[in-house]
């Protein structure tokens, strides 16, 4: 599936809550700053596409919160929270492999 991509900086300054957010994906769009409007991110939020497909999103949503809480449980900043997401380790891992979704394995994001 192709994403839908909707381009606004009003929503992701919305969104920059416990971290700076430049795009954010919400199934079935992609919402991104013009400014993070970069092949890279796209694809990044893209993976993130296929891990709410494959988990459907409650589920995907919980995991992603209970992520976050658990990082933040051991003291890390938001910031080291969230990049001890499995989610966004996968995506960051891959983000600039523009081949790695049609090659991706389901629930990849358990091997992060």
């Amino acid at each position: 599936m192709k994403p839908i991509i909707i381009r606004s900086k009003k929503f992701t300054k919305l969104a920059s809550v416990f971290i700076d957010v430049c795009a954010i994906t919400l199934y079935p769009f992609i919402i991104v700053s013009e400014a993070c409007d970069q092949p890279g991110i796209i694809n990044h939020e893209s993976i993130h596409l296929e891990q709410q497909k494959e988990l459907w999103l409650i589920p995907f949503y919980v995991l992603y919160i209970s992520y976050w809480i658990k990082g933040k449980m051991q003291g890390m900043t938001n910031q080291a929270a969230y990049m001890s997401i499995p989610f966004e380790k996968e995506a960051y891992a891959n983000e600039k492999d523009f081949n790695y979704i049609s090659n991706r394995e389901k629930q990849a994001w358990k091997n992060y």
